[in-house]
């Protein structure tokens, strides 16, 4: 997620909000800084990030046009998974937003982690790397699931 953060300085009167310290000082650098809100909760040391019933609470309290968010791993079957348990704001952040995209790089997919996430039912589109394999690929959008694939650093 945070090789887009560049991307949203390109947008004049965006509204932001992140959990993040690090996405918002990074969003303060840009040449159209948006307008910043931040979750407040409960920091996590692992995730480095707001998390908890506060941070759960003040995201029901909005409604956004879309959700750009990370993933651990991608199962095929299930969604976007997790080695943190405290998955509750990822779901709320899904259920507050009209779009939710995932961006995750092609070697991710694929990858079962135990903690699902967000499941397909509640993606939209997933941004990825020009590495998605078509056996991926089509399985994806089977699921209904726009693909963008961004010219990788990897390549």
């Amino acid at each position: 997620t945070a090789a887009m953060i560049g991307e949203l300085g390109r947008k004049p009167g965006l509204v932001v909000m992140t959990n993040s310290l690090n996405v918002a000082n990074a969003l303060r650098d840009l040449e159209h800084e948006p307008v910043l809100l931040m979750t407040g909760g409960t920091w996590d040391p692992h995730s480095e990030s707001f998390q908890g019933q506060v941070a759960e609470q003040v995201l029901r309290s909005y409604d956004f046009d879309q959700l750009f968010i990370g993933a651990d791993g991608i199962d095929l079957q299930r969604g976007t998974t997790t080695f943190n348990e405290l998955l509750g704001l990822s779901r709320v952040m899904a259920e507050v937003a009209r779009e939710v995209i995932v961006l995750a790089e092609a070697d991710k997919i694929g990858r079962r982690i135990p903690n699902l996430e967000l499941p397909w039912s509640s993606i939209h589109t997933l941004i990825t790397d020009e590495r998605l394999d078509e056996q991926a690929r089509v399985a994806i959008q089977e699921r209904g699931v726009r693909i963008i694939c961004a010219r990788s650093d990897h390549s």
